[in-house]
Formats: C-alpha cells, sequence, structure tokens
C-alpha cells in the first residue's frame, strides 16, 4: 500500500509539472507561436516534462487527499505557468506597438498581416518589427533563456506552493507598463523624422498654398519612414541587447515574487 501511495504520489507531482510547463509553452515567445501545430507543443512540453522530473526528486507535494484538491492544484500550476509566460512576452508585445504607431503614422494603418502569435491582423510594420526582435531573440539565446527559466520556477516555487500577492501583482503591473516605453524607444529615431517632416511640410503650405500638400505628404512620409527605417535598424539591435538583461531580471524577479511577500 505504501508502494502505492508513493507512486500515485509521484504521478500527481508528474502531471502537475506537466501542466505548468504545458502552460508556459503554450504562451512563451519563439515556443508558443500559432505557426507551430499544438501536437507539436504538447510533445515539447511532454519532453521537457520528463528531462526535469527526476532533476527535482526533493519536490514533494503538500497537498490535501482528493480530486478537488489536486484538480485545484492544477489550476494553480496553469495559472503560474501562465503568468510567466505573459511576462516573458511583453518585451515583444512592446516592440509590436512601436512597428503599429510607426505604420499609422506613415500611412500603413490599412495595411494589415495575420500575426502568427496572437492570430490577428496588425499593421505590416508591426509584424516586420516582430519578426526582427525574434531574430535577435534567437541569435542572443534567448529561446534557451526560456527553458532555464522553467527550470528555475520549479526551484523557486514549489509544486502547489505559488502563492499570488501583492508583490507579484504590483511587479506584473509594472512589466507591463513598460509596454509603452518599449514602443517609444523602438520607434522614436522614425516618429521624430515624420514628425520634422509634418512641420516641414506645414511651412510649405503656409508659404506655397497653392501646392497640394497632402498629395505631396502621402508619400514623402513613406520614404521617410522607410529610409530612417532602414537606417536605424543596426540600432534596434543594440537597444534590443541593452533591454536583454534587464528583461531577464525582469522574469526571474516575476518568479520569485510568488514566493515572497
Amino acid at each position: 500500500m505504501d508502494i502505492l501511495t508513493y507512486h500515485l504520489d509521484e504521478l500527481e507531482r508528474w502531471f502537475l509539472m506537466l501542466f505548468r510547463i504545458a502552460s508556459m509553452v503554450m504562451v512563451f515567445p519563439f515556443y508558443g507561436y500559432t505557426a507551430i501545430p499544438v501536437a507539436i507543443r504538447i510533445a515539447m512540453a511532454f519532453f521537457i516534462t520528463v528531462i526535469l522530473f527526476p532533476l527535482h526528486p526533493e519536490m514533494q507535494l503538500v497537498l490535501n487527499p482528493g480530486v478537488i484538491a489536486f484538480f485545484g492544484a492544477v489550476i494553480r500550476e496553469v495559472v503560474i505557468g501562465i503568468s510567466i509566460g505573459l511576462v516573458s512576452t511583453l518585451i515583444f508585445y512592446g516592440v509590436q506597438f512601436a512597428g503599429q504607431v510607426i505604420g499609422r503614422t506613415m500611412g500603413f494603418a490599412i495595411v494589415n498581416v495575420m500575426d502568427p502569435m496572437s492570430q490577428s491582423q496588425i499593421p505590416i510594420l508591426g509584424q516586420l518589427f516582430n519578426l526582427l526582435i525574434l531574430m535577435f531573440f534567437i541569435l542572443v539565446g534567448g529561446h534557451h533563456f526560456l527553458l532555464l527559466a522553467i527550470d528555475e520556477s520549479f526551484i523557486r516555487i514549489p509544486l502547489g506552493a505559488g502563492a499570488f500577492n501583492p508583490l507579484m501583482v504590483e511587479g506584473f503591473a509594472r512589466l507591463s507598463s513598460e509596454i509603452f516605453l518599449v514602443g517609444v524607444k523602438f520607434g522614436a529615431p522614425v516618429l521624430v523624422a515624420i514628425l520634422v517632416a509634418e512641420f516641414a511640410l506645414g511651412f510649405i503650405a503656409r508659404t506655397v498654398p497653392q501646392m497640394n500638400v497632402w498629395i505631396l505628404g502621402f508619400p514623402l512620409k513613406i520614404g521617410i519612414g522607410l529610409l530612417v527605417l532602414a537606417l536605424s535598424l543596426p540600432m534596434f539591435a543594440y537597444m534590443f541587447a541593452k533591454m536583454y538583461g534587464p528583461w531577464q531580471g525582469s522574469i526571474v524577479d516575476f518568479i520569485r515574487a510568488f514566493t515572497s511577500g
């Protein structure tokens, strides 16, 4: 009977680990893209669970007996996994927001494409920025860091012991607000150039009223925006490299917040 109880406890622990890992994999950048079939993502979560399960033998469950307690623990692990996954995607949404603002300013608001991550229509420059940041993310090994973050979550947040507290909520709100800051940083060069072009067009409209500034301004803003965007690509890589370290620290701090406060 003791052997049976032991194996049941181990089975519960394995499934709870699987639910947390699967929740993170489904939301993580790169791994969670909806362009990747669901079956492959589930198989990836299963494979990661098989690897991590024997690496954490010290993690013992403290659950009340019963099916209700187990399903309550499953819901807790799923929410923890989704929360960590969402925090890891915030920098991507910030960069995508920069592309959307630039696209609308240049006049590309009606030129939309399907975003493979959110399965929604976004301006084409937002998708371009999203692909660029994903490329930089892979080049610096961000997809490897996410695997380490999964392991770190089990070290910092024992199964069935994670608690939602004010510190965690405050951290999530602060990181969410930084989406706009990231968007402004990445979009600043193009936005400033278009703003200068708008002032120049306004000056021309006042000095040469017979000129159709609207017809002139539409292609001019597109040309200036694309030119400045091309010249700013090296700066985007530099800015992402500067943000990558704080991004890693934010994810680790958010994981630690579940057992703080």
